[in-house]
C-alpha cells in the first residue's frame, strides 16, 4: 500500500521541521521547550522533600548516606591553661544498590497515521492539517510518558515514607515487570503499635477501638513520638503524615469530637450532645484543634496512582487505583529535606530512523521510533532513578489500624 520510502512518511519530522525544530537534536528541543514549565524536576522533587541529586553517575547505582548529626552538648568548664575536652565525632552510614530502571511506551494512532500517510501518497506530501494532528499525538504521547515517570518517582516517595523505609514493587503495582524490594533501614524502635480503631473490609464501616480514651490517648501518644525524637535522638522539629483515606476515618472518632466540645464547650456535658456539637464543626477546624495539642502540623496525603495490566482471557487492558500512601499509619518526619532523587545516565546508541531525545537535565530518555513493517511510530521512555532517604533514623511510625477478628 505504501509506494514510497520512510522519509516520506515521516510526518513527525515534518511536523518538527515546520515548528522551526531542525538541525540534530529536533526531538530534544521540541521536548525540553514544550514541557520545561509543566515537567521541572528540580521543583517538583524539592517539593517531596527529596530534592534532585546533581550527580549522573554512569554506573547505575545509589548511595544512602546518613550524617550522624551529633547534638549541641554543653562546652567543658577547665582553667584557662589547659585544653577542652575533645568531642566525640559520630561517622557516616553508608548503604549502596542498583538503582532500578523503569520503562514504557506509547504507540502513535495507527488509525489516524495510516489516515494521514494514505492521504501524503495520494497528494504527494504533507499539509500543516496533517502535521498539526501529528504533532498533537506526539505531545500527548510525550506528555503521557512524563507524566508517568513523575507519578512513579511520587510513588516511591509516598512508598519509602508509609511503609516504614521500604520500598516494595511486586505484582500488584508492576504486573507487566519485575518484582524488588528496598529496605532503607528505619530503627525498629521508631515503629509502634497504638490502635485507634478497626474497618470493616466488606463495608468499609469504621469503628474506634474499645481502649480509646481509657488505656489509649493518641494525643498523648503523638506527642510522646514527638517528645522522643528529640529528647532521645535530637530529631529537628517534623510533622506527621497520613493518608487522606486514614485521616477521613480518624478525623471522625468520637474522641477527637468529643476532646474539641469539651475544650471548646465545657458546659455540654452529655457526651451525645458533645459529638452532636463537634458534627456541626468543620474538619478543618478538628484538625487545627488537634495540631494545635500535640505541636506538630499534619499533613494529609491525597494521592493515587494508576497501574495497567493485560487479561488474557478477555484480551483487554484493565486499570488498577493504588493509594501512593498506605494505610492505617502515621509517620513523624523532620520538615527538611528527607533525602534526595538519584538517577543515573541512560545508555543509548542512535540507530538509523529513530529520534533520540535527553529531558530532566540528561537523566530520561526519550525515542521516537519508526517500525518499518507496521508504518507505526512509537515514543519511548527511560530512567534510571530512585527516591533514596536520608534521615531515617528519624522516621517514625504508629500503627493505628486494628486488626479485624
Amino acid at each position: 500500500m505504501y509506494t514510497r520510502n520512510k522519509e516520506f512518511y515521516d510526518i513527525v519530522g515534518r511536523g518538527l521541521a515546520a515548528m522551526g525544530y531542525t538541525g540534530n537534536k529536533p526531538l530534544e528541543a521540541w521536548i525540553n521547550e514544550m514541557f520545561a514549565e509543566k515537567y521541572n524536576a528540580e521543583q517538583t522533587f524539592a517539593q517531596m522533600g527529596f530534592p534532585l541529586n546533581p550527580n549522573i553517575p554512569l554506573n547505575p547505582t545509589y548511595e544512602q548516606i546518613e550524617a550522624r548529626v551529633r547534638p549541641y552538648t554543653l562546652a567543658t568548664y577547665v582553667d584557662i591553661d589547659s585544653d577542652g575536652a575533645t568531642k566525640s565525632t559520630d561517622g557516616l552510614s553508608l548503604q549502596m544498590g542498583g538503582l532500578p530502571t523503569f520503562k514504557h511506551e506509547i504507540t502513535l494512532s495507527r488509525k489516524i497515521l495510516r489516515e494521514k500517510m494514505m492521504l501524503m501518497d495520494a497528494i504527494g506530501g504533507s499539509t500543516p492539517e496533517m502535521e498539526a494532528t501529528i504533532m498533537e499525538l506526539l505531545f500527548n504521547g510525550v506528555d503521557s510518558l512524563l507524566g508517568g515517570n513523575y507519578n512513579t518517582f511520587l510513588y516511591q516517595r509516598n512508598q519509602v515514607i508509609s511503609k516504614r523505609g521500604k520500598l516494595i514493587i511486586d505484582a500488584a503495582n508492576n504486573p507487566l515487570g519485575i518484582s524488588l524490594s528496598i529496605d532503607f533501614g528505619v530503627p525498629k524502635k521508631n515503629i509502634k503499635d497504638s490502635y485507634w480503631y478497626k474497618k470493616a473490609d466488606s463495608t468499609g464501616v469504621v469503628s474506634q477501638e474499645v481502649a480509646v480514651g481509657t488505656s489509649i490517648d493518641p494525643i498523648k501518644v503523638m506527642r510522646d513520638v514527638i517528645r522522643y525524637s528529640k529528647e532521645k535522638d535530637f530529631a529537628p522539629q517534623g510533622h506527621w503524615e497520613v493518608s487522606k483515606t486514614t485521616w477521613d476515618d480518624i478525623i471522625n472518632l468520637p474522641y477527637f469530637r468529643q476532646m474539641y466540645t469539651v475544650a471548646n464547650r465545657p458546659d455540654i456535658s452529655d457526651k451525645d450532645m458533645q459529638l452532636a456539637f463537634a458534627n456541626l464543626v468543620t474538619d478543618d477546624a478538628i484538625k487545627a484543634f488537634i495540631e494545635a495539642r500535640i505541636g506538630a502540623e499534619i499533613r494529609v496525603v491525597d494521592s493515587i496512582s494508576v497501574v495497567e495490566s493485560y487479561d488474557e482471557d478477555t484480551q483487554k487492558i484493565n486499570y488498577k487505583t493504588l493509594q501512593n500512601f498506605e494505610e492505617g499509619v502515621m509517620a513523624y518526619v523532620p520538615n527538611e529535606d528527607l533525602g534526595d532523587v538519584q538517577c543515573g545516565r541512560p545508555i543509548f546508541m542512535e540507530t538509523p530512523g529513530a529520534r533520540t531525545a535527553l529531558y530532566d537535565g540528561g537523566r530520561t530518555l526519550i525515542r521516537q521510533v519508526f517500525n518499518d513493517e507496521t508504518m507505526t511510530q512509537t515514543i519511548k521512555s527511560e530512567v534510571t532513578g530512585l527516591v533514596v532517604p536520608n534521615k531515617v533514623r528519624w522516621f517514625y511510625y504508629l500503627n493505628i489500624k486494628g486488626r479485624q477478628p
